[in-house]
C-alpha cells in the first residue's frame, strides 16, 4: 500500500503554545481562557517540567514512561487532586469520576459488566439503528454544525443503547442540561488555581445549578422507571448492585451522562471535520466500508476488519484527545522520571502535549491516520498514545466509545460528502473536553454507493 506524503497531509488547528517569554501573570491567564494553550518549548520538549505556582509544586508530566508511573506502577499512590473534587463533585461526588479507593473498586466492578463482549454484541445493532435515525433526518436538513449534530447522535446512542430507550425522557432538555453542566463546571476560573481544601464548595452559575438539579432529577426518575421496569442494561446493572447506595447509583448515572456521549461526540465531531477538509481519507473511508459492509448498515463482526476508518478515530483521538489533561495528587513520596513527587504536589499529565511532541511523533501536527498502520505498537500499553488515560482507572466504556465511533464515521463517510469550508479552521477550546471554538458549520449531502 501507498502512503501519502507529508506534503499531501492537512495540518489541522493545533492549539498556540506558549513563546516561553510570557510573564507568570499572562502565562497564567493564558492557561485559564485555554489549559491547553497554557504550556511552552519546555513541556513539548521534555519528559517532565516543575514549577513552583501559587506556592504549590507543579509537575508537568508529558511522557509515556511518566504516565505509566502515576496511572499504572504506582497508581495506589496518587489520587485525583482536589480541583478535581471541586469541578465534577457537584455532579458526581460519589460516583466512578470522583471516588477512590475501595468505594471505586467496588462501583467499577458494579458497572464494568455491561462493556463487555458478549454485550457489546447486543449493543451493535442498537447504535445502527440510531445512526439510519439520524440520516433520515440529516436527509431532510443536511446543513447543519457539527458538534451539535454529534451531541445529538451520541445522546441518542446512549439513551437507546446503554439507558434501555426509557419512556418519558425528556432527551432535548436534558441534552442541553448535560452540555451547560460541563461547560460551565469545566470552565477555569482564578480561583481554581488556588490550594483550596477538598471540602470547600466551587460555587456554580444559576444556570449551571439549574442544569444540574434537571440532570439529578432525571437520574432519579430514570432510576425509579426501572426499578419498575427490570432491565439488562446500565440503569439496571446499577440498580441491581447491592451494595451501592441511592446516592452513588444516581451519581454514576450523571457521570455517564456526561462521559457517556459528550467525549465521543467531540471525537466525531473533530473526525467528520477532518474528513471534510481531507477529501483522501474520505474517500479511502468510503472505500473501506464498501469493501467490507456493502450498502448495509455495520454489524459487530466486521468492525475489525475497518482498520483504516479505526486509524482515522485513532488520529483524530491522538490530535484531539477527549481528555487532554489529567490531574493527580500524590499521597506519599514516590520517584517518577528522576524527580520526587511529594504529598501535596500537583501533577499535571498532559495528554494534549504528549500527542504532539517531536520527540515521539513523526510530523506530529499533521494529520497522517496511516501511522497508527504503519505502527500498529502505538496502541500498546506504555505506548505514547492515551486518549482514555491507562491503568486501573482507564476509561470503562473506552471498546463502546470506539465501536460506536467507528459505525458513525464510517457509516457516514460511505453515504455522504461531507462538506466543510476551506475558512473553518476552529481553535482547540478546553473546557473538560477539546471542543472546536464555534462550533463546525458543514454539509452532509448523499452520494450514491
Amino acid at each position: 500500500m501507498s502512503h501519502p506524503s507529508p506534503d499531501t497531509l492537512f495540518q489541522p488547528p493545533h492549539a498556540k503554545p506558549l513563546t516561553g517569554k510570557e510573564g507568570f501573570i499572562e502565562a497564567t491567564w493564558k492557561f485559564i481562557r485555554n489549559p491547553v494553550e497554557g504550556f511552552g518549548p519546555l513541556a513539548y520538549r521534555q519528559p517532565i517540567v516543575t514549577a513552583k505556582t501559587l506556592g504549590q509544586t507543579l509537575h508537568v508530566i508529558s511522557d509515556p514512561e511518566g504516565m505509566n508511573d502515576v496511572l499504572v506502577r504506582h497508581a495506589d499512590k496518587f489520587t485525583k487532586t482536589a480541583i478535581d473534587a471541586r469541578i465534577l463533585g457537584p455532579a458526581t461526588k460519589e460516583g466512578l469520576l470522583s471516588v477512590h479507593g475501595e468505594q471505586w473498586k467496588r462501583q467499577r466492578k458494579s458497572v464494568a459488566p455491561i462493556f463487555r463482549k458478549r454485550h457489546m454484541e447486543d449493543l451493535a445493532p442498537l447504535i445502527a439503528d440510531v445512526i439510519e435515525q439520524f440520516k433520515a433526518r440529516i436527509d431532510q436538513r443536511p446543513n447543519l454544525d457539527l458538534s451539535a449534530a454529534m451531541a445529538d447522535l451520541t445522546f441518542d446512542v446512549l439513551a437507546k443503547a446503554l439507558l434501555g430507550d426509557p419512556k418519558g425522557l425528556d432527551r432535548d432538555r436534558l441534552k442541553t442540561a448535560t452540555r451547560a453542566v460541563v461547560t460551565g463546571a469545566g470552565t477555569l476560573r482564578p480561583d481554581d488555581l488556588l490550594p483550596w481544601p477538598r471540602w470547600v464548595p466551587r460555587p456554580m452559575t444559576p444556570r449551571g445549578s439549574a442544569a444540574l438539579k434537571r440532570l439529578k432529577r432525571a437520574a432519579d426518575d430514570l432510576i425509579i422507571e426501572r426499578t419498575q421496569h427490570p432491565a439488562d442494561d446500565l440503569v439496571g446493572l446499577l440498580i441491581g448492585a447491592e451494595n451501592l447506595s441511592q446516592r452513588e447509583r444516581r451519581d454514576n448515572l450523571i457521570g455517564f451522562f456526561i462521559a457517556g456521549h459528550e467525549t465521543t461526540a467531540l471525537t466525531l465531531t473533530w473526525a467528520l471535520y477532518l474528513l471534510g477538509r481531507h477529501r483522501p481519507t474520505l474517500d479511502r473511508i468510503r472505500a473501506e466500508v464498501i469493501a467490507v459492509c456493502g450498502d448495509k448498515p455495520m454489524t459487530y463482526d466486521q468492525l475489525d476488519h475497518l482498520t483504516f476508518t479505526r486509524a482515522v478515530i485513532d488520529e483524530t483521538m491522538r490530535l484531539y484527545p477527549p481528555a487532554p489533561l489529567l490531574n493527580r495528587e500524590p499521597q506519599v513520596e514516590v520517584e517518577v522520571l528522576g524527580r520526587i513527587l511529594k504529598p501535596g504536589d500537583a501533577v499535571l499529565l498532559n495528554n494534549y502535549v504528549m500527542h504532539r511532541t517531536e520527540r515521539l511523533w513523526d510530523n506530529p501536527l499533521l494529520f497522517d491516520p496511516d501511522r497508527f498502520l504503519r505502527d500498529p505498537s502505538l496502541r500498546a500499553k506504555g505506548a505514547p498514545y492515551m486518549p482514555f488515560g491507562a491503568g486501573p482507572r482507564i476509561c470503562v466504556g473506552a471498546a463502546f466509545a470506539i465501536m460506536e465511533a467507528v459505525m458513525v464515521l464510517g457509516t457516514l463517510a460511505r453515504d455522504y460528502d461531507i462538506i466543510v469550508a476551506d475558512d473553518v479552521y476552529p481553535r482547540p477550546l478546553m473546557t473538560v473536553t477539546l471542543r472546536p471554538e464555534g462550533g463546525v458549520p458543514a454539509s452532509l449531502v448523499r452520494t450514491d454507493v
